[in-house]
């Protein structure tokens, strides 16, 4: 990722909330990015329909060992593992969000590495209508509904990433 990017993809790019909003209970497809979105999603709204996690907080931490249980609980019908750095995205993750867009099946991608940039995949592949939530360190979940907007969004910043 190039360096330039770093404060762009620091802004959040939908609503901050200091919890998960209660209107996601109607949503038909929730994709959660990061372990305690994920958890927090799943114990105070429902169960994402994509979850993607690296059982780790603030990239070196790991989760305790109840969240552990917790978040392998969550979306166990169909467990992808997949292998990404911090600061890119592998061809291994972009092929796990593209199959779990098309197949609409819940779905727990567990990622050996770091899910920083796991939203612009889903961004980039999810249907428009995707409720998409991630978590922004020290201030809360972001959630934003997956449009056109957004999409473009995403597929700068991937066009960017792609040319270095």
């Amino acid at each position: 990722m190039p360096s330039e990017m770093a404060d762009e993809l620091s802004r959040s790019m939908g609503t901050l909330h200091s919890i998960p909003p209660q209107s996601l209970r109607e949503s038909r497809c929730i994709a959660t990015i990061g372990d305690r979105t994920t958890l927090a999603v799943a114990q105070e709204v429902c169960q994402p329909h994509l979850a993607i996690v690296d059982f780790k907080t603030r990239r070196h931490t790991p989760v305790s060992a109840s969240d552990r249980v917790i978040l392998e609980s969550i979306c166990a019908q169909r467990v992808l593992r997949v292998n990404n750095p911090a600061g890119g995205i592998t061809r291994e993750l972009w092929n796990a969000v593209a199959s779990t867009a098309e197949q609409r099946m819940r779905t727990r991608i567990e990622v050996d590495g770091e899910e920083d940039l796991a939203t612009l995949a889903v961004l980039a592949l999810c249907p428009d209508g995707t409720e998409v939530l991630y978590g922004q360190p020290g201030q809360g979940v972001v959630h934003l509904t997956l449009d056109r907007a957004s999409r473009r969004r995403a597929q700068g910043c991937l066009d960017r990433m792609q040319e270095t």
